[in-house]
């Protein structure tokens, strides 16, 4: 079985889900094959350098060719302490599931419920609440982390806060300028601010969101605290990191701006070895 632990988002990586493109097709022109053959080779070479970390990785099932394909499984899915939160059940995720104790998933269905809207560190959980979250639900969890002793800030923008801010370890944090309260939540941390990589418009298609808006250099994903995940070579963001005895390891994602998603939206952590701390000193 999988198991399931996630105290902090910078905690050491053991188990983690990776997504995965369509196999290229006869009813694809010949640009979204080079998306879909592209994609899949970066996702798997992301596997590869995961593996050389000493985590093992899983990847859902393409089910449905006309459907999106299970790119993202950061969107759906956030294990928090010892359980594995469901929010939404799309195709794809149901051989991994599958592989996970009943007792150690709770499920909330239909509610916008994930690692890309919770940020986990140690006792304390900044959740950014969605219109999209019954507010049955909401109580519910609400109560469920006072009662595990976690700190929550809330906000109610409605947005994926893992493609505004990534904490890389304890005091070090990448980010963009959209949420006025990051400085506040995390006194005296030091924050890097990159610039957004320039990027060519992708092809038009279905399946992605606005790239416009989108700084996929601060959807980074940590190995450790030690080590992090990047898409692209952002010099001044590796000059933070390794001030900050952090070694970036760039693992290229030629077409993030076609699914609108980051190494942190592709991925989805499982399994991260650690205990509850107080990093706010809350």
């Amino acid at each position: 079985m999988i198991p399931i632990k996630g105290f902090a988002t910078f905690h050491p990586l053991k188990h983690c889900i990776v997504g995965k493109a369509h196999e290229p097709n006869d009813e694809m022109n010949s640009e979204l094959k080079t998306v879909m053959h592209e994609t899949n080779q970066d996702l798997d070479s992301l596997v590869n350098t995961l593996e050389s970390f000493g985590v093992t990785c899983y990847r859902p099932s393409i089910v449905r060719k006309d459907l999106r394909p299970p790119i993202s499984p950061r969107d759906y899915f956030i294990a928090l302490g010892e359980k594995l939160l469901v929010g939404k059940v799309v195709p794809g995720y149901k051989d991994v599931i599958a592989q996970i104790d009943r007792e150690n998933i709770d499920w909330y269905l239909n509610n916008d419920i994930s690692s890309a809207n919770i940020i986990r560190c140690g006792n304390h959980i900044h959740w950014d609440i969605s219109e999209n979250v019954q507010p049955e639900t909401e109580k519910k969890i609400m109560g469920w982390l006072f009662d595990h002793k976690y700190k929550v800030t809330v906000t109610r923008y409605g947005w994926h806060m893992d493609g505004v801010y990534s904490i890389v370890k304890p005091g070090v944090i990448v980010a963009t300028r959209y949420l006025p309260e990051l400085e506040s939540i995390y006194k005296g941390w030091e924050i890097c601010y990159p610039q957004a990589e320039k990027i060519q418009k992708p092809m038009p298609h279905q399946w992605g969101g606005d790239h416009t808006e989108s700084n996929y250099d601060v959807n980074i994903l940590s190995v450790d605290e030690g080590h992090c995940i990047l898409p692209s070579k952002n010099i001044k963001l590796i000059k933070f990191l390794e001030r900050n005895s952090v070694d970036p390891i760039v693992c290229e994602l030629r077409h993030k701006a076609f699914w609108d998603n980051g190494i942190h939206c592709m991925t989805q952590d499982l399994y991260r070895e650690g205990i509850m701390e107080n990093y706010l000193q809350l």
